[in-house]
């Protein structure tokens, strides 16, 4: 009898182990690349799930190099694709590509340009192709069809309706030359009238209206089907160093950060924003480390995903500011910024630099100092960002 009764409880014992082992490893195969464990390999997947999610079974089959390439955007010179480009296109699988006044003459020139672009890219996901369009005094289109008022001047009309159809207007513009990305609105709240960058590139000083007016303008892009990028994330308005020059220091504390600075971001966080710009500028308040923005985990990471719930894709600014060059190497740079949460780095720069970033990262993940895991992460949200847009050639 006792010996029955200790089979019938080794039986049991042995089914609940395997029905636990059944959950452990079904449940492990139908959780997205933001939630694996760290010794989750994303490449186990199982099919079922990458049917279901057209960005997964894009990712499974990528290479490391290719996944690396896509967290980069590059720049160049000229009016058309030079070799610089075609080799970081073709050889280095660059996800982006910024285009700057000296690449656009007319607009003929520039549809015929971004064609040839998405023509060089031997990659099935179509390449970003992002331009600083915000209106006013930083505009990148020809003459021909400048002319977009400047955020200061919308602001003080005062009137959301008006910031959308402008950023519908703009929008349509881009769309037909092939732009897809751009590094607007300004949401910053211009409130230190000696900033030197931001000036009239804002709606005003005011946090509520500037949450208003850009939210409103990053939805008309966004119905004109571009991608909307507001920047530059926590706030560039109260500084009176230029973060192209070096170091920004916003020294208020967390209570006003949240009611000034942070307010724009966090509405259009929650109105869908789909990609957000970070800003080379300290915020003792909330990451005391010494680390801009764009290095910190704590602003990235805990505040902006976490706390706030953001989903879409983080781009740095230019990673050749002086902000960044003054104070960091190119290594610790990148390395720090995309263990923080970053998804894209903005390199416009030399060719020669471009490729030493994408070493960088490769070398990276090879010694394990960024995990693949991190890298998925980024990549996952890249695609499912050019798919939402249905980004073709």
């Amino acid at each position: 009898m006792l010996d029955t009764k200790i089979k019938i409880i080794l039986i049991i014992s042995v089914a609940t182990t395997v029905i636990v082992m059944i959950f452990l490893y079904y449940s492990h195969f139908t959780t997205p690349p933001e939630k694996l464990s760290e010794k989750a390999d994303p490449q186990e997947q199982n099919k079922e799930q990458q049917q279901t999610d057209p960005a997964l079974e894009i990712l499974y089959k990528m290479s490391l190099n290719e996944k690396i390439g896509q967290m980069f955007m590059v720049s160049f010179r000229g009016t058309t694709p030079n070799e610089d480009i075609k080799t970081m296109i073709q050889r280095y699988k660059v996800g982006g590509v910024i285009l700057f006044k000296e690449n656009i003459t007319d607009m003929e020139q520039l549809a015929r340009l971004t064609h040839q672009l998405q023509q060089l890219n031997p990659s099935n996901i179509p390449l970003f192709i992002a331009v600083d369009e915000e209106g006013g005094s930083v505009s990148r289109l020809p003459k021909e069809a400048a002319g977009f008022p400047a955020l200061r001047e919308l602001g003080e009309r005062g009137n959301p309706k008006e910031a959308y159809r402008i950023g519908r207007e703009m929008g349509n513009l881009l769309k037909k030359v092939g732009i897809n990305v751009n590094f607007a609105p300004v949401m910053d709240v211009n409130n230190n009238p000696s900033n030197p960058v931001i000036g009239d590139r804002s709606f005003g000083n005011n946090p509520h209206l500037v949450k208003e007016m850009g939210i409103s303008m990053m939805k008309g892009m966004q119905d004109a089907g571009i991608i909307s990028c507001i920047k530059h994330f926590p706030g560039h308005g109260d500084t009176v160093v230029d973060s192209h020059d070096n170091m920004p220091v916003v020294k208020h504390d967390m209570e006003h950060l949240k009611q000034i600075e942070f307010y724009p971001f966090k509405g259009a966080a929650e109105e869908g924003a789909d990609m957000i710009m970070t800003a080379h500028i300290k915020f003792p308040a909330v990451d005391p480390s010494g680390y801009p923005a764009t290095m910190s985990k704590k602003i990235l990471t805990d505040m902006l995903r976490k706390e706030w719930g953001f989903k879409g894709v983080v781009i740095t600014d230019s990673m050749t500011m002086g902000a960044i060059t003054k104070n960091f190497s190119l290594k610790e740079a990148l390395i720090k910024s995309v263990k923080a949460g970053v998804d894209i780095i903005l390199l416009p720069s030399e060719t020669k630099l471009q490729q030493e970033g994408i070493a960088v990262m490769i070398n990276a993940v090879r010694h394990r100092t960024i995990t693949q895991k991190r890298i998925d992460e980024s990549v996952y949200r890249i695609i499912k960002l050019k798919i939402k847009y249905s980004l073709n050639y």
